[in-house]
């Protein structure tokens, strides 16, 4: 057996375990390159390539070329396991694209595990939750910081003080809030005009933004159904919902849309909050 179909057995194997590492993930929009997983096929090809030769030394003859092959194998396992631990090549846009696919495992096993246990199923709802929301907000911010658009500070909640319970179940932490999923049913009680408008952070969700066609529009906030009203004259591919204390912007990604997401929506308070997501905005008649 030739050294080149040996090594093109173990470039093989390389690209195959590449794409295997995706075949957990949740669903088709959650898929993105991965330096990561890059250096982990990578080192994983360099210990196929010690084993393969190992059990077939005895077909590969010249002693010179199979040590030069085993020492650059480990070569290559040792970098890759370095580049994979120290993440020193992963930038901000890398290390979203690498959580994204991530976080939909973490959604499939939580979704579709045998759970019998009513807390262990809050549990999992709960990760769900927040794996979504995750990551319609990386995806989001891929295409912030990928454009240059980097911020220098975010809201901080004030620090933390001494109080009661009764205190702490009172107070608002304005930094984790954030739109909740919400039925339609549960927007038609603060909408008069039937929703035509809906955005979507996950194709799998209820929407976490309902509008009509009167340009009125609802959301979720903490717990709380909150009516919205056109905040301006709405321009082509965009619309602004706002009341008082928060601002809602959805608009159409045009030429950026692809198949893993069609619009960005922000949500903004105006203490300082401020955080976006991409995902869905269909205006279709239910």
């Amino acid at each position: 057996m030739s050294y080149i179909r040996f090594g093109l057995m173990v470039l093989t194997s390389t690209v195959v375990m590449f794409v295997l590492m995706y075949l957990n993930t949740y669903a088709w929009e959650h898929l993105f390159f991965s330096e990561t997983r890059t250096y982990m096929a990578i080192m994983m090809g360099a210990t196929m390539a010690v084993i393969m030769l190992a059990y077939m030394l005895g077909m590969y003859s010249n002693k010179r070329l199979n040590i030069a092959i085993f020492l650059g194998a480990v070569i290559v396992f040792a970098l890759s396991l370095w580049l994979v631990r120290s993440q020193v090549t992963v930038s901000g846009p890398s290390y979203m694209r690498a959580m994204i696919p991530h976080h939909s495992i973490a959604v499939m096993t939580s979704e579709r595990a045998q759970i019998r246990d009513p807390r262990v199923r809050k549990l999992a709802d709960e990760i769900i939750a927040a794996q979504r929301r995750e990551i319609a907000e990386m995806r989001h911010l891929i295409a912030e910081v990928s454009f240059g658009n980097v911020v220098e500070s975010i809201y901080q909640d004030p620090p933390a003080e001494p109080g009661t319970v009764e205190n702490a179940l009172s107070n608002t932490l304005i930094s984790q809030l954030d739109l909740a999923p919400m039925p339609e049913a549960e927007a038609d009680q603060v909408l008069e005009a039937a929703a035509s408008c809906r955005f979507n952070r996950s194709p799998e969700t209820d929407p976490v933004l309902w509008a009509s066609e009167g340009g009125a529009a609802a959301m979720k906030l903490n717990g709380v159904l909150i009516a919205l009203e056109t905040a301006a004259e709405p321009q082509e591919g965009a619309a602004t919902f706002s009341a008082p204390g928060t601002t809602v912007t959805v608009r159409t990604l045009g030429d950026e849309a692809d198949w893993r997401q069609k619009a960005e929506l922000v949500f903004e308070l105006d203490q300082g909050l401020s955080v976006g997501y991409r995902g869905f905005y269909d205006c279709s008649q239910n």
